[in-house]
């Protein structure tokens, strides 16, 4: 079993930045047709933002010998919300606590930026494992917070949020 290193990626870490690029794409390759790959897109194209100072942070998990397996973003959703997006764990290390870990590690800065509470979205029956995850973490359903309009009509999505 190997140990996970997690770090923040910044804008003047191009190491970093190429590694939270590799598994963003990983992520949308992943996602297929499902949600959000017209803003996976998107943002792989402007990493680390959404996910900058002063309201967010971009975490990059490493495996002992350096390689990058983990990614999780946080971004502002209102002034007192922040959404966890893009938690993404490479296949070969599921199973290992690291999706646990990213998820906890953003929740420790979520709390550190201010926030109060912290929302998230994922998908049933592709994300089973995340949506258990989560719900053991404290997260509760909720109603949609924010414009989901680019998800088509026929993928189901669950809205979740947790006190911080």
């Amino acid at each position: 079993m190997s140990q996970f290193y997690i770090s923040v990626v910044e804008r003047n870490d191009p190491v970093g930045l190429d590694d939270a690029w590799t598994l963003f794409e990983a992520y949308g390759s992943w996602l297929g047709d499902l949600a959000g790959t017209t803003t996976v897109a998107a943002e792989t194209q402007t990493l680390p933002a959404p996910y900058e100072a002063p309201g967010g942070v971009l975490l990059l998990a490493r495996d002992d010998s350096g390689r990058a397996v983990g990614i999780v973003g946080i971004r502002e959703q209102s002034g007192t919300a922040c959404e966890i997006k893009r938690l993404f764990v490479r296949g070969e290390v599921r199973g290992q606590g690291l999706g646990r870990a990213l998820a906890r590690a953003a929740l420790d800065h979520a709390r550190a930026l201010g926030y109060a509470e912290c929302y998230l979205t994922t998908l049933p029956g592709v994300m089973d494992s995340a949506l258990r995850m989560y719900r053991s973490l404290g997260f509760v359903a909720t109603e949609s917070f924010r414009d989901f309009s680019h998800v088509p009509a026929d993928v189901s999505l669950v809205f979740l949020k947790r006190p911080l």
